[in-house]
């Protein structure tokens, strides 16, 4: 388990609505082993942006969206705020660069974290190896959220598509993620932002302790 993962269950494990997900997670570390496609974009590929059912746009995230899409207000489930929890964790180890998606009124209503291989150090240490060693022309997403309020409107893979498209400047031609193997939901939204499966994922968990292997696909393609 790495230090962030910890740090989270230490600081929400005492509210009473929030023991559902921290046992499942404890759980599934005891002895599981958890399935997840590492999926990819070339930015060279030709993409038709998807859009949404509301009108968004894309910037770095700034203090004032951090209460919209993170804060764990009382009246959230369980699950959505053991969401914006780990997500809160990221944001407060001050790696990576986070972006919004915003409204018309510039409402943030999506949340996802830009990492490039100069962030490789930090994405070891935070994610516990979690993810491969980005090359320099490779970018990682992380962290997608979209707020309960905001989910059904196709903001995702909107927002997920316009994200990508800021490791252009940086210098990556391609961008990955992860999505597990069981979230067909989000598999789909990916593939409409124009991310497709190129590599299999497997943490491997037995009595706290975590193994990755990665497996890449024969049929991988971006598009």
């Amino acid at each position: 388990m790495s230090n962030a993962s910890i740090a989270a269950l230490t600081a929400i494990i005492r509210e009473p609505d929030t023991i559902k997900p921290v046992y499942g997670a404890a759980r599934r570390r005891l002895r599981s082993d958890v399935e997840a496609y590492g999926l990819r974009r070339d930015l060279t590929a030709p993409h038709t942006q998807p859009g949404a059912k509301i009108d968004i746009s894309v910037r770095p995230m700034e203090d004032r969206d951090v209460a919209a899409v993170l804060d764990a207000a009382a009246d959230l489930t369980p699950d959505e705020k053991w969401d914006r929890s780990m997500r809160r964790r990221l944001l407060e180890a001050g790696i990576g660069a986070p972006h919004v998606a915003v409204t018309a009124d510039d409402e943030a209503c999506y949340t996802q974290w830009l990492f490039t291989s100069r962030d490789n150090a930090d994405i070891a240490r935070h994610f516990g190896g979690i993810f491969p060693r980005l090359d320099d022309d490779t970018a990682l997403l992380e962290g997608a959220f979209t707020p309960v309020a905001w989910r059904g409107k196709g903001v995702m893979s909107a927002a997920m598509s316009r994200i990508a498209e800021k490791a252009g400047p940086l210098g990556a031609r391609y961008v990955i993620t992860f999505v597990g193997t069981d979230n067909p939901a989000s598999l789909k939204g990916c593939a409409k932002a124009g991310f497709f499966p190129y590599l299999r994922r497997t943490q491997h968990f037995r009595m706290g302790r975590q193994r990755v292997e990665f497996e890449l696909l024969e049929d991988a393609t971006t598009g």
